[in-house]
């Protein structure tokens, strides 16, 4: 896998975390924490492999990643089968989709790298050394990345209580104090 996949892997894992973490507050206790546990474990894996150059843990990871996800379906399920959809409610809609994108992503490509190196493995003899990458292409692709991640992250951050709640959101008129037009 290249350095490009691994580091966008990385800034989805980091976007996730980030995600996760916004959501908390504003949901029960027991959910608070394990958003917020999630969420710690979501970024500092992304930033692991960034700093590593290789994915920390892929198996555990490949199966954390949908965590997440199945946590929240059942979540939504609860409300619905015992009619309460103001617990449904503190898990925000985008916010929440944006993330589990994010995690089921991470699953899927880690699971596909789990199964190309076991076909790699068969095939050790036939393979060819990998070219260096350039660091323009590098860069170029590594920005493209961070963009993408946080052109997603960024609203759904900003729609979740953390992102709504913060004083500097709210826009509006400016009221200055003795100034008559």
């Amino acid at each position: 896998m290249s350095q490009i996949t691994r580091s966008w892997l990385a800034f989805a894992a980091m976007g996730a975390g980030v995600i996760h973490l916004g959501v908390a507050p504003g949901t029960a206790i027991p959910a608070a924490v394990a958003l917020a546990g999630l969420g710690v474990a979501e970024f500092g894996w992304g930033v692991g492999v960034l700093a590593l150059n290789r994915f920390p843990l892929p198996k555990a990871a490949g199966v954390m990643a949908f965590v997440p996800s199945i946590g929240w379906v059942l979540v939504l399920l609860a409300s619905v089968a015992f009619d309460t959809p103001d617990v449904a409610a503190t898990f925000p809609a985008f916010p929440m989709s944006v993330a589990t994108l994010f995690t089921l992503l991470l699953a899927g490509v880690l699971a596909g790298d789990r199964r190309r190196r076991a076909n790699a493995e068969e095939e050790a003899a036939s393979s060819t050394p990998r070219k260096f990458q350039r660091p323009g292409r590098y860069l170029g692709g590594l920005l493209a990345g961070a963009l993408a991640v946080s052109a997603l992250t960024t609203p759904a951050l900003a729609a979740t209580g953390a992102g709504v709640d913060n004083p500097h959101a709210h826009h509006g008129e400016l009221n200055i104090p003795d100034h008559h037009h």
